[in-house]
């Protein structure tokens, strides 16, 4: 059985320390529920999983929020705007797997969010990390 969902991968790091924990604790919270409906939990882990990701996801944002704000990033709007359509959706997502019996549909759903943040939201504002870091290492 494999039990993890989405696996971790060295370049999946920002080199942003405390955005790569964050990050990890994402994506273990995603695994978690892989692992939980793989155990056949089904619905019943859903509750608890979209408990965490939604208050640590607000948690990670704000991180990001604020660091992006220190970096001098433009278009930070756009981050906050997606920060509060992820809500939507992810609530979306757990409604229609109720609706459906299938938790699968919000696992998908996260592990498509995941995908995107990490490699469409992040690299929008990577130059802005990037200074950030380098003022950081001098």
């Amino acid at each position: 059985m494999n039990v993890l969902y989405i696996v971790w991968k060295p370049h999946d790091d920002l080199g942003i320390p405390i955005i790569d924990e964050q990050h990890r604790a994402i994506v273990a919270t995603i695994n978690s529920l892989y692992y939980f409906i793989q155990e056949g939990w089904g619905l019943s882990a859903l509750a608890p999983t979209l408990n965490i990701i939604k208050s640590y996801s607000s948690f990670h944002f704000k991180t990001e929020e604020g660091i992006l704000s220190k970096a001098g990033y433009q278009e930070i709007h756009k981050h906050i705007m997606a920060q509060k359509q992820f809500v939507k959706d992810v609530d979306a997502a757990a409604q229609e797997a109720i609706a459906y019996k299938d938790a699968f549909i919000l696992l998908k759903f996260l592990k498509e969010w995941w995908v995107s943040h990490l490699k469409k939201e992040h690299l929008e504002y990577a130059v802005s990390l990037d200074k950030l870091k380098e003022k950081n290492d001098d």
